[in-house]
């Protein structure tokens, strides 16, 4: 193979697999309106937005979450008019930035 090699959803899906075990993927069971949320996204926005910024496409995110791909679709639009972007990549910006 000659160019750059991309990461594989297996490994990505790896990486948030671990950081779902260490409880950084959202706050189960918080409630939506919590007034003690320093992101202005829900829990499960969140999981897709960490799951955005692996670079994993909307089946991905779907197979990953056991949801269908057009909610995920659904997801990264409410997403990015919350945080008032544009592009996946604003997406991914922000969760590093977290």
């Amino acid at each position: 193979m000659d160019g750059p090699r991309r990461t594989g959803w297996g490994t990505r899906r790896r990486a948030y697999t671990a950081t779902v075990d260490r409880g950084e993927a959202g706050r189960p069971g918080a409630s939506a309106q919590s007034a003690e949320r320093p992101w202005p996204l829900s829990a499960r926005e969140l999981e897709v937005a960490r799951l955005v910024a692996t670079g994993a496409t909307n089946r991905e995110i779907a197979e990953a979450l056991a949801i269908a791909p057009k909610t995920a679709s659904a997801h990264i639009e409410h997403i990015l008019r919350k945080l008032g972007a544009a592009r996946r990549t604003q997406i991914a910006a922000w969760v590093a930035r977290r």
